[in-house]
């Protein structure tokens, strides 16, 4: 009776390891491998994109005292869409070093409704960004991995914003504003190339800062202009 008793407690104990091992996500060190790399990544597009940014004012400074209007637009819709990618580049930075810095619930619970808000906020927000910046490679492979893990009602929330979804606001602003050339007016060009210079400084301010909280605040809205309108679009 007392080997029946003690092959009982020996098995309910078998059940619970097998329990626990089971919900530990093996591919935990793959999914932190491919956000690592993503950072890495952003910080090569963001060089990039910043580049691209200090060119178009230059170009639009030089044009307009010609009177070259037409040719000053599409640069400047060049200018605040390279603008905008700047800052989902830093919400995306942002939310990559909140999930590596609390990692821990994502490799134990299998469950994505008990997870920390902070964790599912920033999963659904890489999620989402997965189909709109293409050329973050990464992002595929991390969406790739929450699905697996969390399945496929989570992902279509973050993808689709079904009601319900809890990715953040700003990133949805930041990725689903589109403008067009029609929208820009002699003043929004005077006043792209009237900050020439100080755009130079407060880029390599932004790039040598280490406070992504704040980067990202400041960003978020740094591509909008209040004469500029607003539109849904994606970038799958």
């Amino acid at each position: 009776m007392f080997a029946k008793e003690t092959q009982s407690k020996f098995g309910c104990f078998s059940n619970i390891v097998v329990w626990v091992s089971s919900s530990r996500w093996r591919k935990a060190s793959k999914c932190k491998h491919h956000i690592e790399n993503l950072l890495c990544s952003i910080k090569v597009h963001r060089r990039r994109r910043e580049t691209m940014v200090r060119q178009s004012r230059s170009d639009i400074a030089q044009l307009l005292p010609d009177g070259r209007f037409s040719e000053a637009v599409p640069k400047a819709k060049q200018f605040y869409e390279d603008e905008r990618r700047i800052s989902a580049y830093d919400h995306v930075e942002y939310l990559c070093t909140s999930i590596l810095e609390n990692f821990s619930p994502i490799l134990c619970q299998i469950d994505v409704n008990l997870l920390p808000e902070e964790i599912k906020e920033a999963m659904a927000g890489l999620i989402f960004s997965a189909t709109r910046i293409g050329e973050l490679t990464e992002l595929r492979h991390i969406r790739s991995l929450f699905f697996e893990r969390f399945g496929r009602e989570f992902d279509k929330d973050c993808v689709d914003l079904r009601p319900g979804n809890i990715v953040n606001s700003e990133i949805i602003k930041i990725l689903d504003t589109r403008m067009s050339q029609e929208e820009i007016t002699p003043e929004i060009l005077t006043g792209i190339s009237q900050n020439v210079t100080s755009s130079a400084e407060s880029s390599e301010d932004s790039t040598s800062s280490d406070n992504h909280g704040n980067k990202v605040m400041k960003e978020n809205s740094k591509f909008m202009h209040p004469n500029l309108g607003e539109a849904n679009g994606r970038d799958r």
